[in-house]
């Protein structure tokens, strides 16, 4: 049985992660800032650079969705212009493996530039002194919420499923 302080202490952990979902939604590129691209497929297309030439299925898994989910996002970068699938690239024909194009790293470099800028402002506003301190703090936030296995973006259904059978 959870006691009323625990309790408590769930709730402001909920609303500051809650908080910190809202805000991190406002610190990376949007649709305005970026030539249309959602948050998603800007992440995406920093993925692909850094992992150029893995298979669809392994992008998938770097990026935390599912294959299908990563077909339908290569699709609108594909039809920008900023990746190409190419078949037959590994040792199994029908695996497809996806290239960044010229105009997708000119669009990953000005991403990159945005959110250096980004980042020196929000570091701007930490008092110095404090900044080595507020980046153990989220290195040790971003482990837990790694570690935790509940937050994976292909098995929400699945812990609901285990969070509704224990009540």
């Amino acid at each position: 049985m959870k006691t009323r302080s625990n309790g408590d202490a769930t709730q402001k952990w909920w609303d500051e992660l809650e908080r910190l979902a809202r805000i991190l939604g406002q610190i990376g590129p949007d649709e305005v800032c970026c030539d249309g691209l959602s948050q998603r497929q800007t992440a995406i297309l920093r993925v692909l650079v850094a992992s150029e030439g893995a298979r669809l299925t392994d992008l998938a898994a770097l990026s935390g969705i599912t294959p299908s989910a990563m077909t339908r996002v290569l699709e609108k970068l594909e039809a920008r212009g900023l990746v190409e699938r190419v078949r037959g690239g590994h040792d199994d024909g029908r695996a497809a493996m996806v290239r960044v194009t010229p105009a997708g790293r000119r669009t990953r470099k000005l991403l990159d530039e945005l959110m250096r800028d980004r980042t020196r402002t929000i570091m701007g506003a930490i008092p110095l002194k404090e900044r080595a301190e507020v980046l153990r703090a989220l290195q040790l936030l971003n482990n837990a919420i790694e570690n935790a296995g509940c937050c994976a973006l292909n098995a929400p259904v699945e812990r609901l499923t285990q969070i509704k059978e224990q009540k």
